[in-house]
């Protein structure tokens, strides 16, 4: 079976080019506080964030320990990396005005260096690290 390569960019500590697609950056939450109708709220309070700066996907994938990640995302189509730094920042920003209406304000972390190599990697086995 042949796994597919993906590349792998890190343009400073908090933002990588995943796959000459998208400028990422990750953020952990802590939502082990929570019970089940805060996380369906809180769920479908960051699915309704809508931002012309960014795209968020939510990664619910280890929420049986209690954890999430925001991806946050910015196309690289014809986007410089201090372009892409720029629009995360102003689409963070956005978040987080979107956020303060949330009554629910679990823990939040970024990932930074190996943790989001590693966060990464764990979806994409055949990563190939570019300069």
């Amino acid at each position: 079976m042949n796994q597919v390569t993906k590349k792998y960019q890190a343009i400073d500590q908090e933002i990588v080019l995943f796959n000459d697609e998208y400028y990422l950056s990750v953020v952990h939450l802590d939502i082990s506080p929570l019970n089940t109708p805060e996380r369906e709220s809180l769920f479908t309070h960051l699915f309704e964030f809508e931002s012309n700066d960014i795209e968020l996907e939510i990664d619910v994938s280890e929420e049986h320990e209690g954890k999430w990640y925001l991806q946050v995302l910015v196309p690289h189509v014809l986007t410089l990396p201090d372009v892409a730094r720029k629009r995360l920042e102003r689409g963070r920003e956005e978040l987080a005005t979107h956020w303060a209406k949330q009554s629910v304000n679990p823990t939040q972390a970024q990932l930074c260096g190996e943790d989001i190599y590693q966060y990464v990697k764990r979806y994409n086995p055949n990563l190939q690290v570019i300069g």
